[in-house]
């Protein structure tokens, strides 16, 4: 029994040994295959730049700001009437906003620069006491509401809208408001990105002159984007009572806006 112990004790062993250099020969032959090969330079490059946890890049924030003119003007008015029953509400409410649409299409506008914003009618109520003492809601009216979006490339038309839809019949300003025109905007926001990203470039660069350092490429780039800014001159008003004279030639202006776009880039970076 000892005798086939012994036999199965140096089997393990020459099975251990032949094991062992067959795996030693399998390592010769790839170590040898990597040194005897040429490996392009790209491919280094490539295993450097994702396995490399020591990379060296800069971050750089950039920016760019343009002064421009609004090109459209935005103005929010409408009629606001009041009647015992819904059906006279609604009528001269419709008359009147009726009047103010042919003033402003006649002499000021066309018909495609408005549209309606937002139209309400609603039950007014007033609150009495009984005779017991409690509180009551009795039915008093109704309130109708028609509210216009005037859009329009007509900047310094202004004043001259109001005093029309004013005069025929208007009784609120809700907003009056100077902005750029989507397809204004975009141009200007390509030309922002563009310049930021220049100026993100020259920073980065004069900061690496003293360092030896030079730009090899980018790892990202992310664009912030901004509220773009408007000159706005909110109204909320009723004209009921006014003299129409003092409603005539409101001076309303637009002025230039700035509008800043900003950027933070990430280079890679390399010895001069």
């Amino acid at each position: 029994m000892d005798n086939r112990v012994n036999i199965a004790v140096i089997l393990g062993v020459v099975f251990v040994l032949a094991f062992a250099v067959t795996l030693t020969q399998s390592e010769n032959q790839v170590e040898s295959q990597i040194v005897g090969d040429d490996i392009p330079e790209e491919l280094i490059y490539e295993w450097l730049k994702k396995y490399d946890p020591s990379e060296q890049t800069i971050s750089v924030s950039g920016s760019s700001t343009i002064s421009s003119n609004p090109d459209t003007l935005i103005i929010v008015l409408g009629v606001e009437s009041e009647a015992k029953t819904a059906n006279d509400s609604l009528s001269q409410n419709s008359d009147s906003l009726n009047s103010v649409i042919s003033a402003l299409t006649n002499s000021v506008i066309s018909e495609d620069d408005i549209q309606t914003s937002n139209f309400s009618i609603y039950p007014l109520y007033d609150s009495i006491k009984d005779s017991d003492g409690n509180w009551q809601q009795i039915l008093n009216g109704y309130r109708v509401s028609n509210i216009l979006l005037i859009q329009t490339d007509k900047i310094n038309s202004a004043g001259d809208i109001i005093d029309a839809a004013v005069s025929s019949g208007a009784n609120r300003v809700d907003n009056i408001s100077f902005q750029l025109s989507d397809d204004k905007l975009q141009k200007i926001s390509d030309d922002l990105i563009a310049n930021a990203i220049n100026d993100a470039t020259q920073k980065a660069e004069k900061a690496l002159v003293p360092l030896n350092q030079k730009i090899v490429g980018v790892k990202s780039v992310v664009i912030h984007d901004n509220a773009i800014p408007y000159y706005d001159s909110p109204m909320r008003a009723s004209f009921d009572g006014f003299a129409e004279s003092s409603m005539k030639s409101a001076p309303i202006m637009s002025g230039d806006e700035e509008i800043t776009t900003n950027v933070s880039v990430v280079f890679y970076i390399a010895q001069e």
